[in-house]
């Protein structure tokens, strides 16, 4: 018998560090929940959410740290393996893959 949280974990197994996840469709696919994990050696660790170059129709509204839930806000750091959950147009999601991991 599977529960939700053994699926939640293979989910987590089967998707790669860096990889954009995505969650949710919203508005007949307009827009996206997308969740991307940081990997440990990031070169984002340590700079502030506010100097994230993200691209245009993209938000970042959570990042999941530990058992944390962060409600981002401008000075907040990243750190490696820090999840970050945004909501997206569909269209940047590949910019938003690059801009997060190169």
């Amino acid at each position: 018998v599977s529960t939700p949280r053994m699926l939640a974990s293979l989910v987590e197994e089967a998707v790669s560090v860096g990889d954009l996840v995505r969650l949710m469709t919203f508005r007949q696919g307009q827009a996206n929940l997308v969740e991307m994990t940081l990997p440990s050696d990031t070169p984002l660790a340590g700079r502030t959410v506010s100097r994230l170059q993200l691209p245009r129709d993209t938000a970042l509204v959570a990042i999941l740290r530990g058992g944390r839930v962060i409600v981002p806000q401008p000075d907040d750091p990243l750190e490696g393996g820090d999840e970050l959950v945004f909501v997206a147009h569909a269209d940047v999601e590949s910019d938003l893959r690059s801009a997060i991991v190169g």
